[in-house]
């Protein structure tokens, strides 16, 4: 098998030039569940390669050193949308058609163990008695960062894992996020740091990227960043506001930590360096007509698999529904809720139509990026490897042509002195370690006390209830640097949502605990002698392109 350094191959990785603009082409991201053996194989081949070549320890490193500046602020969602299209390109070495696919986690809110995600067929089960991991596409692997250990997940309820939150919930953080600023601690505070802590193990570190679930996590965090712009484009598309981790106001100009691209270079999907879509519909294009047949064929999106049908209103495997499920609950929330809980937790649904077959609002097209192509492009006027895979320290540029552009940006409909939507807690920046005190929550999965005919009881009430999300630790705010008093914040709304969609009577479709796990089984023998033997295989057309050697590392290659 053929080696070479990655400081000679990766020219491929960052050659796009400083005045690309549309990608030529671009892969489409899909939902795990949804992937074809075949294309689930290419998959788990490539991120094989990954780790074979010493790629997930440089990426575990990666991550740890940049960890302070890209939590608890608002470069979070860039930060990590480049990091997501880093791995992809580097998959692509392997393989031009890899993608990065998503878990939508939210689906699994009632019963996350059950996800036939977390089985055998794709990334593993719980970790045994050792914590390590023995099943799926890291089967007892051995992970390099930072140091030699067996990739560990312990799940938080010993062999369960407590309901996180649910799509509905997720969905009210989208409607009443007006701004970057708002969308992103909402994200960070719920299901990204709940799925983080459901795992555990390696999860809960720094260097949670030696899980493959970090990276389908993210995938589907970035997914969701997206459906936001897109929900409302002419207010969201472009919002940046926020500060960085040092509490510097961000511009469009303000480069991500490491890789010296400008934030606004990532912000549109399928230009620049970000050639990607997400599946269902989840085109940028500004053209409302294709230019011609061979572009009109590549863009016919594949059948989508048949709806199950709902029985008591919910779904019985929700391992088996073809769209995303923030996208899907849309049209049921908006012919179940009262206009009063509309209004206070769905204040756009008013005036954005539900797209719920179609996923992302395929109608809506984004505005014209704020800036001219120069500038849009990238910060950098030209790269090499060593510029990239350095901590080369970018300054800011002032924009103020950018500040003029997002301070005339005309309010939304529903921004006006009578907005009685529940306002998303404000984010006062990272905690002060030294008074940040203990962070504590009482969790009850539900609080039939307060309100006892949401739950069934007598016959009243959703016969699924939804269920409480449990709540952040103490040991992951004093590691992310949060402050206690905004993360109770964020749960007591959280709670404050499921006691007022159950009091109403409203049933989630994704609220009955599925077993996904012994359903799928029958077919995960099969599925996992095919995965193995591509993902093992010695292919003597690959050349391993190695990783970057991580300091205080021997090398960038780990065993498995």
């Amino acid at each position: 098998m053929k080696i070479t350094t990655a400081f000679v191959t990766l020219a491929a990785l960052v050659s796009i030039g400083a005045n690309a603009q549309q990608c030529p082409s671009n892969v489409v991201r899909k939902e795990i569940r949804s992937l074809s053996s075949t294309e689930w194989s290419r998959v788990t081949r490539v991120v094989k390669l990954m780790q074979d070549s010493g790629w997930f320890t440089w990426f575990a490193y990666m991550h740890t050193s940049n960890f302070n500046i890209i939590h608890g602020c608002e470069i979070f969602l860039p930060w990590h949308r480049r990091f997501l299209r880093d791995f992809e390109t580097v998959g692509q070495m392997y393989d031009s058609g890899f993608f990065m696919p998503y878990w939508d986690t939210l689906r699994d809110y009632a019963n996350p163990a059950g996800s036939a995600v977390l089985s055998s067929k794709y990334i593993g089960t719980n970790g045994k008695s050792n914590k390590c991991v023995t099943d799926g596409n890291q089967a007892n692997w051995s992970m390099g960062y930072p140091s030699s250990h067996c990739l560990q997940r312990q799940y938080n309820n010993g062999q369960t894992i407590s309901t996180w939150h649910s799509p509905e919930y997720i969905q009210s953080l989208m409607s009443r996020s007006t701004k970057m600023s708002q969308l992103r601690p909402a994200f960070e505070y719920s299901i990204h740091g709940a799925v983080h802590l459901a795992l555990g193990g390696d999860m809960v570190m720094d260097w949670s990227p030696n899980d493959f679930a970090f990276w389908l996590h993210h995938a589907n965090i970035d997914r969701m960043w997206f459906v936001w712009q897109m929900q409302n484009p002419g207010q969201n598309f472009w919002s940046i506001e926020g500060v960085d981790a040092k509490g510097k106001a961000l511009t469009y100009g303000t480069p991500v930590p490491y890789y010296n691209d400008n934030i606004l270079s990532l912000m549109q999907p399928g230009y620049n360096k970000m050639c990607f879509f997400y599946e269902n519909g989840s085109t940028v294009s500004r053209k409302r007509s294709l230019p011609n047949k061979r572009d009109e064929r590549k863009c016919i999106p594949r059948p989508i698999a048949p709806m199950p049908s709902l029985n008591d209103g919910v779904f019985d495997n929700v391992n088996d529904v073809p769209v995303a499920s923030d996208t899907y609950v849309k049209d049921t929330i908006v012919a179940s809720l009262p206009s009063d809980l509309l209004d206070k937790w769905f204040p756009t649904y008013a005036n954005l139509p539900a797209t719920a077959q179609n996923g992302t609002n395929n109608s809506a097209i984004p505005p014209a990026p704020p800036l001219d192509a120069t500038v849009y492009s990238s910060s950098i006027s030209s790269s090499s490897v060593e510029d990239v895979y350095s901590s080369t320290e970018v300054s800011d540029t002032d924009y103020s042509d950018v500040d003029d552009y997002v301070s005339g940006q005309s309010s939304s409909d529903y921004a006006s002195d009578d907005y009685s939507a529940v306002a998303i807690p404000t984010d006062d920046g990272k905690g002060d370690d030294s008074a940040a005190g203990v962070y504590s929550e009482a969790y009850q999965q539900y609080d039939t006390d307060e309100n006892p005919d949401a739950y069934g009881i007598d016959g009243v009430g959703p016969k699924y209830p939804m269920p409480n999300p449990f709540p952040l630790t103490d040991a992951w705010v004093k590691m992310h640097k949060l402050s206690p008093e905004e993360i109770h914040e964020h749960y007591a709304q959280a709670k404050e949502f499921v006691n007022d969609l159950n009091g109403a009577g409203y049933q989630s479709p994704f609220a009955k605990p599925s077993t996904g796990n012994n359903e799928t089984t029958s077919t995960a023998d099969a599925a996992e002698s095919d995965v193995s033997s591509a993902a093992n295989a010695a292919d003597s057309n690959v050349s391993l392109v190695m990783a970057p050697v991580v300091p205080g590392l021997s090398g960038g290659k780990t065993s498995a």
